[in-house]
């Protein structure tokens, strides 16, 4: 399964399966949630994956305008400056930002919209989107989440004892959200992400 890469969705036309809703899907690192985007996305083509914005260097394969519109931070404060994120902020030492009109533009297109973010940013915006559709993915534990990390860049991630220490916190919030997933089987994950998504969102 490739990772999560919005800019790259597949072409869709014809009547959405799913209502127009804003799908917040939030987890510390390597919990898993980029590879359930990118396979209910497979599934369902008609879900819009939103393309955020940061201040952080691409990391190996990832492409401008695909994985994220990389910019850097003086153009950051511009956008920041003229309101044009519904969302903002600074995350393991870089900054964020969701543009307010992708969102609109997919839902006043009769699409659901999903959004993989981090816990502080998915906390803004239901407030903001108070019927938003909101899944945090859990990892069995906290050591199974160091174990994946460790195996998922050869212990060489950016900011990596940061990112272990924010997701104890992380992990914290999860009551602010509606439904949990617990990805410790992949493919059982899926069904259970899949589930919430298609009972909250089918259309009848």
């Amino acid at each position: 399964m490739k990772a999560f890469r919005p800019g790259v969705s597949q072409r869709f036309t014809g009547q959405s399966r799913l209502k127009p809703r804003l799908i917040i899907v939030s987890a510390p690192s390597g919990a898993g949630k980029s590879t359930l985007c990118a396979r209910i996305v497979q599934e369902y083509p008609e879900i819009i994956e939103n393309v955020s914005f940061t201040t952080r260097p691409p990391r190996g394969q990832e492409e401008d305008g695909v994985d994220y519109f990389f910019i850097d931070q003086a153009e950051f404060a511009e956008k920041v400056g003229r309101d044009f994120f519904v969302e903002y902020a600074t995350v393991h030492g870089h900054s964020y930002g969701v543009s307010q009109a992708q969102i609109e533009t997919a839902l006043e297109a009769g699409r659901p919209i999903i959004l993989d973010i981090d816990v502080q940013g998915a906390k803004t915006l239901m407030k903001k989107f108070t019927d938003a559709l909101t899944i945090f993915v859990l990892p069995p534990s906290i050591e199974e989440l160091e174990r994946r990390l460790q195996g998922r860049d050869k212990g060489k991630t950016n900011n990596y004892a940061l990112r272990i220490k924010n997701a104890v916190g992380e992990m914290a919030q999860q009551d602010h959200f509606s439904f949990k997933v617990v990805n410790d089987d992949l493919d059982q994950a899926y069904r259970d992400f899949k589930k919430v998504v298609e009972t909250e969102l089918r259309n009848d």
